[in-house]
């Protein structure tokens, strides 16, 4: 029984399709003209290069992740000596505002006293 639908197509009323015996025959020439993978010196050379590709593979990984963790402790000393200088440089910049603010108070009792002085 077959039954047409919208689109046009046709198809069986199961819902299974007939079979595309183009489509079969374009199929099995594809896998006829696959090399056989079961001749040993094939298979041997194939695992050596897997093996040597993957070796380069991990050797790239654990270069990488050394180079990263030299970054990392190159950047955390780098930010230690930062914060040693900067906390350096706040006790410096307290110290020069302590002075400064002592050089105020003595211009202002110099100050009051000049004109104390004057009247």
């Amino acid at each position: 029984a077959v039954v047409s639908t919208q689109s046009g197509h046709y198809g069986r009323a199961d819902g299974k399709l007939p079979v595309n015996h183009p489509i079969i025959y374009q199929l099995q020439d594809v896998f006829n003209l696959l090399p056989n993978l079961n001749v040993p010196d094939l298979m041997k050379a194939f695992t050596v290069k897997t093996n040597d590709q993957n070796l380069v593979m991990y050797t790239a990984s654990i270069i990488r992740a050394v180079i990263a963790l030299h970054s990392l402790i190159n950047n955390k000393t780098t930010n230690r000596a930062a914060e040693k200088e900067g906390s350096k440089k706040v006790q410096n910049m307290i110290e020069v505002e302590k002075e400064d603010k002592e050089e105020k108070e003595k211009d202002t009792k110099e100050d009051s006293n000049k004109k104390e002085v004057k009247s």
